[in-house]
């Protein structure tokens, strides 16, 4: 009779690890997933300007905060939507580099956000209200979303790190967010050479909040 319940009491022992190995195993599972597709370098909206930050370095940096921006995220796709021909993007081939956009697209983005389209010029040291300026870029859509960033971060950040913290006139302090969005665009056109999948467009906005001196 001993040996029964001590037979039945090692039989639940093992069903019981067993068990808890099956679900550590599938909660690795579920962590892989994750896993892969940051390795894939796809990042949320609401991380995009973070990444962008961090990827900044010296004065661009410290003078800037990392801001979600669903205004910025919206105007980004409606003006992707509106605008986006595939013809017009035969000459993207360089696939580690990020192009500056212009032309309707650009102008309607810099219109929905009420934007400047110069950081250098827009945000100057004479501003007294709240002020945007916005950027949009191109790539190749086979790149991650984190690369596309830092090489973004590279183009923006000499143009960020001359920004005035004070006013000409010194009347205001200057504080500056920065937000990033990226849209990504399926390319279906054969004539499209040298495009693989798609572009991918990143939006960036540096807004200047102006503060009284006391």
């Amino acid at each position: 009779m001993k040996l029964k319940k001590i037979a039945s009491l090692m039989l639940a022992g093992v069903m019981a690890v067993s068990m808890l190995a099956g679900c550590a195993t599938a909660s690795n599972n579920g962590n892989g997933g994750e896993g892969e597709g940051e390795g894939q370098g796809q990042v949320s909206t609401s991380n995009s300007s973070s990444i962008l930050h961090d990827a900044m370095v010296g004065d661009a940096r410290k003078m800037t905060t990392p801001t979600a921006s669903s205004a910025l995220d919206t105007a980004l796709k409606n003006a992707v939507d509106t605008y986006f021909q595939n013809a017009e993007y035969i000459n993207i081939i360089n696939f580690d580099r990020v192009a500056a956009v212009d032309g309707a697209m650009y102008d309607a983005l810099v219109k929905a956000m009420n934007a400047k389209k110069s950081i250098e010029n827009g945000l100057s040291d004479a501003n007294d209200k709240v002020t945007t300026a916005v950027k949009l870029y191109v790539v190749e859509a086979s790149v991650s979303d984190t690369y596309a960033l830092e090489k973004v971060a590279d183009e923006i950040q000499g143009s960020v790190a001359d920004l005035s913290e004070t006013s000409a006139n010194g009347e205001w302090n200057y504080t500056y967010t920065i937000s990033a969005s990226i849209v990504t665009k399926p390319v279906t056109s054969s004539i499209v050479e040298g495009v693989t999948g798609g572009v991918k467009y990143i939006a960036v906005a540096v807004t200047q909040t102006p503060a009284a001196v006391v």
